[in-house]
Order: structure tokens, then sequence, then C-alpha cells
């Protein structure tokens, strides 16, 4: 059975082989993969990232939830989510999203982050959703903060990517925190 949440406007579905198409799409897209930190440079690492989803998807105790995003009614490809469980900690988890760019600017991550958010403290019970994004990545900053998750502070320069060293934004949000209408 496919695992799904679905939005106002938009699936969120588990990523199966139709998808390879769809995540080579988002890897080979400069605009799109300049503040990513997921290493989808190669053919190989695309199939990688696609197989991974379905193994995952399959898995009694399943840990990562690689998710397609969908515009609803029409079923176009607008992007992946991804809601992944600690290993080490299985009440925290690491949320994040990724949209083609002809999906930008539409409240779209907002949206998405907000199933995540409530996914993850309402039918998981987690205690602790976090997310990062690159230091420069001001709008993904912005979602996280209009989506209630706190600034925890950066992390300088802690990966080489692509072309130089990374900082990271990170942004957390704790169960009692979460309201649904938030």
């Amino acid at each position: 059975m496919v695992f799904s949440l679905t939005t106002e406007r938009l699936i969120l579905e588990d990523l199966d082989g139709q998808d390879l198409a769809n995540i080579q799409r988002i890897a080979s897209d400069p605009r799109v993969m300049h503040y990513v930190f997921i290493w989808l440079e190669t053919d190989e690492q695309v199939a990688g990232f696609v197989r991974h989803a379905i193994d995952e998807s399959l898995r009694s105790d399943r840990r990562d939830y690689l998710l397609a995003v969908r515009v609803l009614g029409t079923g176009a490809f607008a992007g992946f989510a991804m809601l992944e469980i600690d290993p080490k900690q299985a009440t925290t988890a690491e949320a994040g999203y990724i949209l083609l760019p002809a999906y930008w600017k539409n409240g779209y991550a907002s949206e998405i982050l907000r199933a995540l958010l409530a996914f993850g403290f309402d039918e998981l019970s987690l205690h602790r959703v976090y997310g990062k994004c690159d230091e420069m990545n001001l709008a993904s900053a912005h979602v996280m903060e209009k989506c209630g998750l706190t600034y925890e502070g950066t992390v300088r320069e802690h990966v080489w990517l692509r072309d130089h060293w990374r900082s990271s934004r990170y942004y957390g949000m704790l169960a009692e925190e979460y309201s649904p209408s938030g």
C-alpha cells in the first residue's frame, strides 16, 4: 500500500520507479540544486536515491519517508519531500522539501512542511522535528520560520558540496510547541 498525505492542493506519496525521471529533473536543474545538501550528481546517485526511497517504503520498521509531491487533481510532479527519523533517536526527525522552479513562491513549501509536522507529531508521536537549509537559502529559512520552527543556530562550513564549504541554518520544533493551526 502506498503511503500518502493529502493537503489542500497536494498529495505527498511514496516515490516509485516511475519517479526516476522526475528526480533526474530535479538533479539536473542547477537552480534547484544550488542549495541542496543531497548528492544527486550522477545517474547512479539518482537511481540509488530512488531505490532507497522504494526500499524504505516497503520496510515494516520504516524510518524514512521520501515522498513525491504531486499537484492534487492533475498528478503533476512538483518536487519531493522527506521526513527522516533519526536512527539514534527515534523521537526526532528531519523534515525537508525540494520543489521544481515552476512551483516556487506559491506557498507549496509551507503546505508541505505543515503536512510533515502534522504527520510527525500527530501520527508518529515525535518529540522534535527539525529542518536545515544552506545559510544563503533565505526562502527556505522563511518557510521554516513561517511554519513556527525556531531558529536554533548555524553550523559553519561543515560540508564541502560541489564548489565551496557550506554552512547550515538549523530550525526546530518540539511537540509541545506544535499547533495544528500553526
